[in-house]
């Protein structure tokens, strides 16, 4: 989902400047995502558990002996779609959930059009009571998280760039919130001038049109229509 925007035109030379400074950019955060991951993997890397329960009718339908039988790293998102949706709702439990959540974050950032959305994945977070979890393991979903926001602001802008701009850096701001993360430090990214088109669009789209889960963050909400209004953090 993304809006249109008018761009200027470049000369040639200078596009494709741009564009290496753009590709090596991107590079470098999808880089820091996938060591922020590697670090999740090791700091959650316990055994399958042997079972998932849940309600019987709910269990039926959402294939969670998949889940348990296929290495984790092979986990596609359609197959743990209907486990994100359900857990702690009519399905799983912390024990499971901390087993598949490496594979969740790791498909949620470069699987998206096969995982559910930041602001449910990471609104599981809050139901998992991870706040009582041990510091370091807080300090490397936050820091997952932070490399996430970079890579989808990122992509926001390369969208920018080529006329239309996108909104994944207000998913995972989103979902962020719902986790009960403080977000001082993405809205002073977000105010950043670089990040100027990214930050125009959600200013025109708010508050109607920004998305439908901040709801259900409105703590987040608040610190966010801040910015949005006076145009910087």
């Amino acid at each position: 989902m993304g809006h249109f925007v008018s761009t200027a035109v470049q000369p040639p030379l200078l596009t494709e400047f741009l564009s290496k400074m753009t590709d090596a950019a991107s590079s470098q955060v999808s880089r820091r995502v996938r060591e922020a991951l590697t670090t999740v993997y090791h700091t959650f890397n316990v055994p399958a558990p042997s079972i998932i329960e849940g309600c019987p009718c709910c269990i039926s339908t959402r294939n969670t002996d998949v889940l348990l039988t296929t290495p984790l790293r092979e986990i596609t998102g359609q197959a743990l779609w209907r486990y994100v949706s359900g857990v702690f709702l009519t399905i799983g439990d912390e024990k499971d959930f901390r087993y598949l959540l490496p594979r969740i974050l790791e498909v949620s950032a470069f699987d998206p059009e096969n995982a559910n959305n930041p602001e449910i994945a990471l609104g599981k977070l809050s139901l998992a009571g991870w706040r009582s979890w041990l510091p370091q393991e807080q300090r490397v979903i936050e820091q997952f998280v932070d490399a996430w926001f970079e890579q989808a602001l990122a992509s926001d802008l390369a969208d920018a760039d080529e006329g239309w701009v996108g909104e994944k850096a207000e998913s995972v701001l989103c979902g962020a919130a719902r986790a009960g993360m403080a977000l001082d430090h993405w809205l002073i990214r977000l105010s950043a001038p670089a990040a100027a088109p990214v930050l125009a669009d959600m200013q025109r789209r708010y508050p109607r049109e920004l998305s439908s889960f901040w709801d259900y963050a409105p703590s987040g909400l608040q610190q966010l229509s801040t910015i949005l209004i006076r145009g910087t953090a």
